[in-house]
């Protein structure tokens, strides 16, 4: 049988006892805390991954809309039987907004064969006597001193496509290949990034074989078809070009013998390799926006000869492709 005495619990006991409950309480709340807040972090997290979700959803959206205009200006081409692409046309939107639910979408779509295609430079147009016979090196290099550029920067790019390695970058580096992006212009030595910057809204990269197209050219690349070219006899000859646009070498060739201008483009007519009345390469920039989570997508489209398009490359996040500069 306990005593009185056993069953009166000592003072240091209790405080013993007392921390004991404390010391469970705070690795209760402790534990309790970062449950809580690990549970914020996820849902935060989770809300930020569906909200980018749903972005890229309404961008996505946007690539396809692009398609749907580009494929339906080629049937309707077609009916009218003038196979014409021109910036006066319902596929050229020009950084167009639409709202949505809970967000906004900003569209632009652009010609690339309105720019000055670097991976011509690899190219031999037929009738070319020597390699270094090549309209679309010339053409680069006025293009080059339009922007105040050193010319001979064109000569030096189209040694480094060709694999040509006297001082024109290093040999691991290039290989007698296309390029796929314009970043890679800063493997070649001399450009700099204030030249690329510089040329940014005037040039683009796809496949050599496709030409300029006339009717979507800005002044200074129709400037740089000669080098005796002025920026007055460029801006007529674009003015000239009026809301329909040219379909064929016969209509440019009447429109700059009006202007007194065939004698300096006569040879660039009579060959026609570097003119084209048409495009098969598009490029969209959309900026897709949902609640507080922005999605940036650029996609360059491909339309075959049936008119069907197709997405050849996409390039997501790149606030640089999506602030391209413009003419």
């Amino acid at each position: 049988m306990a005593t009185k005495s056993s069953l009166i619990r000592r003072p240091g006991q209790q405080g013993i006892a007392l921390l004991y409950v404390l010391l469970i309480f705070l690795l209760i709340s402790s534990v309790a805390s970062e449950i809580i807040t690990n549970l914020c972090l996820h849902t935060e997290k989770n809300s930020r991954y569906l909200e980018r979700i749903q972005a890229k959803q309404y961008a996505l959206g946007a690539e396809q809309y692009a398609a749907w205009l580009l494929e339906d200006d080629f049937l309707q081409d077609q009916k009218k039987q003038r196979m014409v692409d021109h910036t006066s046309e319902q596929w050229h939107v020009d950084t167009t907004g639409y709202d949505v639910e809970q967000g906004s979408i900003e569209l632009a779509v652009e010609d690339e064969q309105g720019r000055f295609n670097i991976n011509w430079l690899l190219t031999k147009p037929s009738g070319s006597k020597t390699e270094d016979d090549s309209p679309y090196l010339s053409m680069f290099e006025n293009l080059l001193a339009s922007q105040y550029i050193n010319p001979q920067l064109a000569d030096n790019i189209q040694r480094w496509l060709r694999q040509d390695l006297s001082g024109s970058g290093p040999e691991h580096l290039s290989g007698q290949k296309e390029m796929v992006s314009v970043s890679e212009l800063m493997l070649v030595n001399g450009v700099t990034r204030e030249d690329i910057a510089k040329l940014q809204p005037f040039i683009t990269v796809i496949p050599a074989w496709s030409k300029m197209n006339i009717n979507t050219a800005s002044t200074e690349l129709i400037r740089a078809l000669h080098k005796n070219l002025t920026d007055a006899d460029a801006l007529m000859i674009k003015n000239s070009l009026g809301d329909n646009g040219l379909a064929n070498i016969e209509e440019l060739r009447r429109m700059v013998a009006l202007s007194g201008k065939e004698s300096l483009l006569n040879e660039r007519l009579r060959k026609g390799d570097l003119l084209a009345f048409n495009s098969r390469f598009f490029s969209a920039r959309i900026k897709a926006t949902y609640r507080d989570t922005t999605f940036l997508l650029r996609t360059l489209f491909h339309r075959n000869r049936d008119g069907r398009v197709e997405v050849v490359a996409r390039e997501i996040g790149s606030a640089q492709a999506y602030n391209r500069p413009e003419v």
